[in-house]
């Protein structure tokens, strides 16, 4: 079942040739961390209309990056390293290891369902950039672009 919809993923059927299977797998984990972030976003109460300008920005970034630009892989690289950066921050804030004051603050502040969905983000967040990275996929952003 996964197979099919893997095979009819845009990439598997791209005009410039077939990319290597393992970017593919790191695109398609990068539309996952999307949504993972814009469920996370949603349920820790973010404006609606910033959750839909995220999601289309980021969305345009990793589908450009799957078209083997190399500006966009290069613009989602430090959006995915500021995300992580921050999102790694407010978990110790919210275990109580990082706190701004000498008082240290109790030790969870977010709730169970959104720490789970925060380490989810960041792993297949940092797993699909990885992929993005592999000695595989570089010919797909060396090739000439029409």
């Amino acid at each position: 079942m996964l197979q099919g919809a893997f095979d009819k993923f845009y990439l598997n059927n791209h005009p410039d040739g077939k990319p290597p299977v393992i970017f593919v797998k790191g695109i398609l984990l990068l539309y996952l961390g999307l949504l993972i972030q814009t469920l996370n976003n949603y349920l820790d109460g973010f404006n609606f209309s910033a959750i839909l300008f995220v999601f289309f920005a980021v969305g345009f970034l990793v589908f450009v990056t799957g078209e083997g630009k190399k500006w966009a892989r290069i613009i989602l690289s430090i959006l995915i390293l500021l995300n992580v950066f921050f999102l790694g921050s407010s978990l110790l804030y919210s275990f109580g290891i990082l706190h701004d004051s000498g008082v240290p603050k109790k030790a969870v502040q977010m709730p169970v369902y959104l720490i789970v969905l925060t380490f989810a983000e960041i792993i297949v967040e940092l797993w699909g950039w990885a992929l993005m990275f592999t000695k595989q996929a570089d010919w797909w952003f060396e090739r000439k672009n029409n």
